[in-house]
């Protein structure tokens, strides 16, 4: 068996299920849902989380108790491991061999693939707008929406928390008021668009709740 060494044999054991390619598609679509905060790019795709079977299975009419079950079950290790993969790509970028990322690497991450086809050279007053937004995201991330806590890393579970949140979509009732989150498994450039922007926001708000609830819902504290 071939030794990859202690550093290497870390990230792959931190990250069993990460498939790096499916990471880089992941990473392509979504950098190419905005053109800029808040503003989505009109010609971006839309990025299907769960696959064929989940769909036929989720317009079943009449579902069990144990259809139920194994929708939520699929759901759930579908966004795993699209988070590990998505966390595994990003790490190979920067050079992070633990699969836990810290604040430098993710915004060196984010200025290159999310930021880098913006025209920021020599402008130090936008650069620095954005390493501020940057770091309430990373904020948010490590801490899965918390307003306090987190270990100053975004690791696997905090990753498949922004990926279980961006796969929901906000229910509201005939006031518009809201009343809870529903799964479709499908991101779309402009729910994509309206949750990076809110991520970016320094103020508590619906996308930091979204993460909140998913990492209960994904860690079983619900």
């Amino acid at each position: 068996m071939q030794n990859f060494g202690g550093a290497r044999t870390s990230i792959l054991t931190e990250l069993p299920n990460g498939n790096s390619e499916l990471g880089e598609a992941f990473a392509y679509v979504i950098n190419d849902m905005v053109v800029q905060s808040g503003i989505t790019n009109p010609k971006a795709e839309e990025f299907d989380v769960v696959s064929k079977k989940w769909r036929e299975l989720a317009a079943k009419p009449d579902k069990t108790k144990e259809d139920l079950e194994k929708l939520d079950a699929i759901f759930k290790d579908s966004i795993n491991e699209l988070a590990q993969s998505y966390l595994l790509y990003i790490a190979r970028q920067v050079g992070n061999m633990t699969g836990k990322l810290t604040y430098p690497e993710y915004e060196k991450y984010m200025f290159k693939y999310r930021f880098g086809h913006y025209d920021i050279e020599n402008k130090p007053e936008y650069i620095n707008k954005v390493k501020q937004i940057l770091k309430v995201a990373f904020k948010k991330l490590a801490a899965h929406g918390e307003i306090a806590g987190g270990d100053d890393l975004i690791d696997k579970y905090d990753m498949a928390a922004f990926i279980y949140a961006i796969s929901t979509k906000s229910k509201r009732d005939e006031n518009n008021n809201f009343k809870g989150f529903e799964i479709d498994g499908i991101i779309t450039p402009l729910n994509y668009s309206v949750d990076e922007n809110n991520l970016f926001e320094p103020a508590d708000n619906l996308f930091s709740l979204k993460l909140r609830v998913a990492y209960k819902v994904l860690n079983n504290q619900l």
